[in-house]
């Protein structure tokens, strides 16, 4: 015998004489038909996702990582962390966003082995996810954009907790090193006081054309007044996030009393609380804050208008950021955002979190210490030092003037 290790079952695309080719399933000498043409690859990955929860036997609670399915490893990952009965919505979300990479990771590594998973194989692993276009395009260019790698690093790092995980209950011989790409360079994008007021107009119904900078009216002034309506809520995120220099995720869960799920607003003393009671504290720290002079106005106008109005089923509204009809947000803000960015004529490089990057540009800018900054926002004095402090106006302003002091070079 060779030894050698039968091949998973995968997909072939067969060709016949005289007649159109076809896929087929090959499983160690055997060859199973999806009756599926070469144009129907989709049809065929379904026929072939059947057939291998047709005969799948699981192989978890083995420690031989040569017959342990990773599709096993990632099912186990998602069953052991499934949230309890009445969890906050906060942990649901992150689940059910945990759960939608394994789907994506079994595409690529169902078939394999834990003993697959080497450098090459993530690679290779992370070439087929840059390769493919975003799932939640809707316009014509949207669609022409790739996954990243960054979300490519992310879904490899889901991978290696649940190898992790499987390991710390059943204990492998050993463990497969997950190889990550390395992460992108940080954005040092921030927006001119300018930028903010053409994305501002955007939320009021106008579209500025980016070559000539003419502003004029989205469609009839019907469907203006609807599109102020429906932009409301990002308008003031926009606010929230330019002058708090708040996480995106923890602007759409603020509330306007104390909760346990997110943060909430205290108008009465001037403080924004950025995590709600019954969560913990994390590395993307979240400290309470003093709500900037130039904000409360804008938040004492939106609680009266809360205040006067009801969700669609008759209950106070209580989240700061909501829908039209006084709901909370059940999705992320990104695709309104990135209308409203198109109306203002501005890049792809305008995404909310540039909200944050702007916040502490503009105070450095104003001369205000690293310490402060850093406590407002939530960061450390390193991560403002090193990532922000060339904005201030007195970065270097020490070394820069030493030899101006009539010294000998």
């Amino acid at each position: 015998m060779s030894g050698r290790k039968p091949k998973p079952p995968r997909l072939h695309l067969r060709e016949r004489d005289g007649r159109s080719s076809i896929w087929v399933v090959l499983d160690r000498g055997r060859e199973v038909s999806t009756g599926c043409s070469e144009e129907d690859a989709r049809g065929a990955e379904d026929r072939f996702k059947e057939y291998l929860a047709g005969k799948h036997v699981s192989t978890v609670g083995t420690r031989d990582f040569t017959q342990l399915s990773v599709a096993d490893v990632l099912t186990f990952y998602a069953s052991a962390k499934r949230p309890s009965e009445g969890a906050a919505e906060k942990t649901i979300r992150r689940y059910n966003e945990m759960v939608a990479f394994t789907e994506t990771l079994n595409e690529w590594w169902g078939a394999k082995f834990v003993s697959d998973i080497r450098g090459e194989t993530c690679r290779h692993y992370v070439d087929w996810r840059t390769s493919q276009p975003l799932r939640r395009a809707k316009s014509a260019a949207a669609l022409k954009k790739r996954v990243s790698t960054a979300t490519a690093r992310r879904e490899l790092e889901v991978l290696r907790a649940a190898v992790n995980l499987y390991h710390a209950e059943f204990t492998l011989p050993s463990v497969p090193k997950i190889t990550l790409p390395e992460k992108s360079v940080p954005r040092d994008r921030w927006l001119t006081r300018s930028e903010v007021a053409v994305l501002l107009w955007a939320c009021l119904g106008w579209r500025r054309d980016a070559s000539t900078g003419r502003w004029s009216k989205i469609q009839t002034e019907g469907i203006r007044k609807q599109t102020r309506t429906r932009r409301a809520h990002i308008s003031r995120f926009i606010l929230l996030g330019l002058y708090t220099g708040t996480r995106h995720e923890a602007i759409e869960r603020l509330q306007w009393h104390a909760n346990v799920d997110g943060g909430w607003i205290e108008i009465e003393r001037g403080l924004i609380y950025r995590r709600g009671t019954g969560e913990r504290e994390t590395k993307k720290r979240r400290p309470p804050a003093r709500i900037p002079h130039r904000l409360l106005p804008h938040l004492e106008r939106w609680l009266q208008i809360d205040l006067a109005n009801q969700t669609a089923d008759g209950k106070p509204i209580r989240h700061v950021i909501h829908t039209s009809t006084g709901e909370g947000l059940s999705t992320p803000i990104r695709t309104g955002w990135e209308g409203i960015r198109s109306d203002a004529g501005l890049g792809d490089d305008v995404v909310p979190h540039v909200l944050r990057h702007t916040c502490v540009t503009w105070q450095l800018q104003a001369g205000v210490l690293p310490w402060e900054v850093a406590g407002a926002v939530g960061m450390t004095v390193e991560q403002i030092e090193n990532g922000y402090g060339h904005h201030s106006p007195d970065y270097q302003k020490a070394s820069a003037s030493a030899f101006s002091r009539g010294g000998k070079a």
